[in-house]
């Protein structure tokens, strides 16, 4: 089955036009993994570059990477973040978890 984190981040697109959740998102994507609750092979994550450009592209406001990348927070889930993304099926999964 393909990955589809991305996909799933298009049903909360709309809460992003917010620039702080927005940059709480890209946080919550640097330095961290992603579960899928349904079937646990799933796992995501990118690099920080890569977090920004999801971010901006998911907005929709001609922003680039660049406008996120490195704003802070970088490997912090917010109680919001969470609460949004275990909504569409995804959970973290920090590093740390690691056997």
């Amino acid at each position: 089955m393909e990955n589809n984190f991305e996909e799933d981040l298009k049903k909360i697109k709309n809460l992003l036009k917010d620039e702080k959740t927005a940059k709480e998102l890209y946080g919550a994507l640097c330095n961290m993994r992603w579960i899928n609750l349904k079937d646990s092979s799933q796992v995501y994550s990118c690099s920080w570059r890569y977090a920004g450009g999801i971010v901006a592209g998911l907005r929709g406001m001609g922003e680039s990477y660049l406008d996120f990348y490195c704003s802070g927070s970088e490997g912090h889930v917010t109680p919001l973040i969470e609460s949004l993304l275990l909504g569409i099926g995804w959970g973290p999964f920090p590093y740390d978890d690691i056997e």
